[in-house]
């Protein structure tokens, strides 16, 4: 339905009445000239007989009768518009009758032969008044007529516009307000003159109830989804926190017994039994794993609990390789891999402690799965948007369906013949480190041609006493783990 009732009637005026005017119009204009022609056609056809019973009579007429025949024939036929008769002799006499000959009076001619050597002129004048009058009486009916029906368009466009235009607007005009969310009520008034629509309107009034009853559904549902959602939403975090104080309970409860377990191995030494140094050793490293597995489900909980905070500073790539390569080089040495570092000259924007806890962690993924005799490159990279960190190996490779699985919890990808050592902890803490500093892990690899994982930082200006101070220093965060 149109929205303009404008539009609406013009529409309906140009399907059904426009074309229906036009087609009258042209019938009437064909009728009037038909019969004008007819007229015409009829008033000549007339004076055509006439002269033809005159030449008739004026071949046996005696020569003294012939003006008898001429007058009798002007003055016989009074309904006739004849005026004025000339006849002209072949001896060169003019026989007239009738009044004088006038400009307006229309011409006939008629030639008569008598006999060899003998011709005549028969001439008539008529006055075509009459005719005129007729002529003039036919256009007069036929604009008229053409009146008439712009007069019936006249009607046809008033009826449209009060008997569908107008209710059709106040019915589109009701159902917007129903579709914007009013409250208008759509009425009948069955003293209006558009009571046509009433079944119509009516069909609308209880369309209208239907739909504020679906509002009125709508609304409650969506109340009770709201409650629904409010209620787990506190559910899911108060299971957070369960999970958190159970991890900060579990890691209380098992750290000192771990660290006692540390200290008395640590405190053991070698004796003369292999059997028993195998012992021992195998004590140690234990020991070890059971820490390192513990520390990393600590920070995975603090990570989820979101206890850790992220402060933003600028800090050199340099230096962050400097510690980073401080606490992995012993690491790297045991497993046979060669670390390469390209710092570059760039200064970044974020949290330098959990930008090196992230470097650490990506760097130790990549030294487990490298195996020996292996290269790791760390490197950083101008990118459009910042500095991009990126550390490539030339391991294995991951294939592509594995890809997204590799940063969740306990993920490890191996062959049945091969075991890397770790809990598939390091990337998925990794992940959790990146979202914090508000960028997310790169990967790029292929199997048989290595991985590259990268993170992205804002660039930022380093002052030269900042960069004085960038120099190593010991760290106090977790270490890396698998």
């Amino acid at each position: 339905m149109p929205r303009h009732s404008t539009a609406l009637l013009y529409r309906l005026l140009a399907v059904g009445v426009w074309p229906c005017a036009f087609a009258a119009l042209v019938l009437t204009g064909l009728l009037t000239a038909q019969r004008l022609r007819t007229v015409d056609d009829t008033a000549h056809l007339q004076i055509a007989v006439q002269l033809e019973r005159l030449a008739g009579a004026l071949e046996h007429a005696t020569a003294s009768g012939t003006q008898a025949l001429l007058d009798g024939a002007l003055h016989g036929n009074r309904d006739e518009p004849l005026q004025r008769i000339d006849l002209e002799e072949s001896d060169g006499r003019r026989l007239s009758s009738g009044v004088a000959a006038d400009t307006s009076f229309e011409r006939y001619r008629r030639d008569l032969s008598s006999g060899p050597g003998q011709h005549r002129v028969l001439t008539v004048r008529v006055d075509p008044a009459r005719r005129l009058r007729t002529r003039r009486l036919i256009l007069l009916y036929g604009m008229l007529s053409a009146v008439g029906i712009g007069v019936l368009v006249a009607l046809a466009t008033l009826t449209l516009r009060y008997r569908v235009s107008t209710p059709l607007r106040e019915l589109q005009r009701s159902l917007d307000a129903l579709l914007e969310g009013g409250d208008e009520e759509v009425s009948m008034d069955a003293n209006q003159p558009h009571r046509e629509f009433a079944r119509l309107r009516a069909t609308t009034v209880a369309l209208a109830g239907r739909l504020a009853a679906h509002r009125a559904d709508c609304a409650s549902i969506q109340h009770t989804m709201a409650v629904d959602a409010l209620d787990q939403s506190r559910q899911s975090q108060a299971a957070e926190r369960g999970k958190s104080q159970f991890m900060a309970l579990v890691g209380h409860h098992f750290r000192q017994p771990v660290q006692a377990l540390r200290l008395i191995a640590a405190g053991l030494h070698p004796g003369v039994d292999s059997e028993q140094n195998g012992l021992l050793a195998q004590m140690r490293s234990s020991v070890a794993t059971m820490t390192r597995l513990l520390d990393a489900l600590l920070e995975i909980s603090r990570l989820d609990a979101g206890v850790v905070a992220s402060t933003s500073a600028s800090f050199s790539v340099g230096g962050l390789f400097v510690r980073s390569r401080a606490a992995l080089a012993e690491d790297a040495r045991q497993h046979g891999v060669h670390l390469a570092w390209h710092p570059g000259h760039w200064c970044v924007h974020g949290d330098a402690e959990l930008t090196r806890d992230l470097l650490q962690q990506l760097i130790a993924n990549a030294i487990a799965h490298t195996g020996s005799p292996g290269r790791v490159l760390i490197a950083a990279r101008r990118r459009a948007g910042g500095v991009g960190i990126e550390v490539r190996d030339n391991g294995p490779g991951i294939p592509t369906i594995h890809q997204q699985r590799i940063f969740e919890e306990f993920v490890q990808l191996h062959d049945d013949s091969e075991r890397h050592e770790g809990y598939g902890l390091g990337l998925a803490i990794a992940a959790r480190l990146a979202k914090l500093l508000g960028t997310q892990i790169g990967l790029c690899s292929r199997p048989g041609h290595g991985s590259t994982f990268w993170f992205e930082l804002p660039r930022a200006v380093m002052h030269d006493s900042d960069s004085r101070t960038d120099t190593p220093a010991t760290s106090s965060a977790m270490h890396p783990v698998s």
